[in-house]
């Protein structure tokens, strides 16, 4: 019989399912297509209860997703290959990056095999969001047999059907959110989320044309919106895409993309948006194209199914049923419960005895690990009490990875700004050039470091305005002190808007 798989698709405004059927030779027939609207009152329970009150959907094994802004990802290089050595490592190697207990999250990975060692992609979720998740599902699926990330599975199909090489950008704009996959090289690189949608633009048309809700999303949906409307949209869209772009720019900085985005695919009810392609395509100079799974498969289905199939809004619950369902072919948070056999019947003693045996192994095991135990328990307090002296030493620190290190270099900086700039190539004191910076700076600029070396002076600071780094470098450059002054690396700050940068400045001599 074939099997029946269910792709569902949880958004923030609806439910969308596709319920394939996986025939014995490969073929693919689409049984049933349903949306549902989850902004009432009864929310995503209801719209379950409504989808699978219908038998068709009944006994079909469930293929989901958890909302890409819920995921934490991580990249992590590892000096060897091999599934099994990568699960025992990765979790020790992810807990310095991370700010929860190992205990608290479920950790999946997709690995990126070089000669003798790994790229690692991680995924970490909440423990708790998943078993909310299985929870929610449980009273009316058969099995859920994947928990996969937004929309990495339609990325992840994409890359198995067209040009998997190419550095792409994929993005589901959803109702309030949008989802940025970064493809290069046959893998997913980077997964970001971002607070845009449909929604937005929604909101700036009917505030413009003071029409209600409902009337400015078919005026939305219909494409012609009148001028005063179109400009509101595009200025709603702008700050989203100059973030994209600098997203862009710091995964290329960082390596983590082989070079510029040099194809968009553009998914999800938001991407109805009018003139949004039109801008993506010129702030990325690329050609924007959308998605349609349907054609770039063997998919029967009714006239009727086919004639009300909405590509934009159906493909990632369609992507979510083709999913490979094999090992290693993406992220899978699926709760696993053990099944308990009772040890009643005709075969309890051989169940018993089963279960003495296991018993006496497991308590050999803990007493030959005591000793191992210990020493991590000791290990592990060392390196709390490191930390502690560290952070009494430099309570700015954010991040602790090799304390010895990490000092001598603060020591080294310490000299150097204790013993001024004394250095026979320069006549200038450090007193003086610091002088010079407080009074030159810009209102704006933030400073979060100044190293002073001979007569070359690094500063990294954040300015909001991401034009004014070249202002700033102008007005250093024309300090009397500066022979030359030179911008280095930008990258998008971490936390709001604006840019951190290096500037270089070599001292007249």
């Amino acid at each position: 019989m074939p099997e029946k798989i269910l792709g569902l698709d949880i958004g923030a405004g609806s439910v969308k399912a596709v319920l394939l059927s996986r025939g014995f030779f490969g073929a693919h027939r689409i049984l049933g297509v349903r949306r549902i609207d989850i902004r009432g009152p009864g929310g995503v329970p209801e719209a379950l209860a409504l989808l699978f009150a219908d038998p068709v959907y009944e006994g079909a094994t469930c293929v989901t997703a958890l909302p890409a802004d819920r995921i934490s990802f991580r990249n992590v290089r590892l000096p060897f290959r091999g599934d099994r050595r990568i699960r025992q490592t990765l979790a020790f190697a992810l807990e310095p990056l991370i700010h929860q207990p190992l205990d608290s999250v479920f950790i999946d990975y997709l690995a990126s095999p070089q000669d003798v060692q790994s790229e690692i992609f991680a995924a970490l979720a909440d423990r708790s969001l998943v078993g909310e998740w299985t929870e929610l599902l449980s009273p009316h699926t058969r099995e859920t047999a994947v928990i996969d990330v937004g929309a990495a599975p339609l990325a992840a199909f994409l890359l198995r059907k067209s040009d998997s090489h190419a550095c792409t950008l994929v993005l589901d704009v959803g109702l309030r959110d949008t989802t940025a996959i970064f493809t290069a090289e046959g893998r997913i690189r980077h997964i970001r989320h971002f607070h845009f949608g449909g929604e937005k633009a929604t909101q700036a048309v009917a505030e413009t044309l003071r029409m209600d809700t409902a009337a400015a999303e078919a005026l939305k949906k219909a494409g012609d919106i009148p001028e005063p409307a179109a400009a509101s949209v595009r200025a709603v869209c702008d700050p989203f895409l100059s973030e994209l772009k600098n997203t862009q720019r710091f995964l290329f900085d960082q390596g983590r993309i082989p070079s510029e985005i040099s194809r968009i695919i553009l998914t999800g009810g938001g991407a109805l948006t009018p003139g949004l392609a039109e801008r993506l395509s010129r702030v990325f100079a690329v050609c924007v194209e959308g998605t349609d799974l349907i054609t770039s498969g063997n998919y029967e289905m009714e006239h009727a199914l086919r004639s009300s199939w909405e590509p934009a809004i159906l493909d990632q619950a369609l992507a979510l049923a083709t999913r490979p369902m094999g090992k290693g072919r993406g992220f899978n948070f699926r709760q696993r419960e053990s099944v308990t056999a009772g040890f009643g019947g005709p075969d309890g003693f051989l169940k018993k005895g089963a279960a003495a045996v296991v018993l006496i192994l497991i308590l050999a095991g803990i007493e030959l690990g005591l000793d191992d135990y210990a020493a991590r328990l000791r290990l592990a307090g060392l390196k709390s009490k490191i930390a502690a002296e560290f952070r009494k030493m430099d309570p700015e620190a954010t991040r602790i990875v090799d304390p010895v290190i990490q000092l001598r270099g603060k020591i080294a900086e310490a000299k150097k700004l204790a013993s001024g700039m004394d250095d026979a190539n320069t006549a200038t004191r450090a007193i003086d050039l610091l002088r010079e910076i407080s009074v030159l700076a810009p209102p704006d600029l933030h400073v979060t470091s100044l190293t002073l070396d001979g007569n070359e002076v690094g500063l990294r600071g954040e300015i909001r305005d991401p034009d004014g780094v070249d202002s700033v470098r102008q007005t250093f450059a024309g300090s009397k002190y500066v022979e030359t002054a030179t911008i280095g690396e930008r990258s998008p700050m971490k936390q709001g808007t604006g840019v951190a940068f290096h500037l270089r400045m070599i001292l007249k001599k």
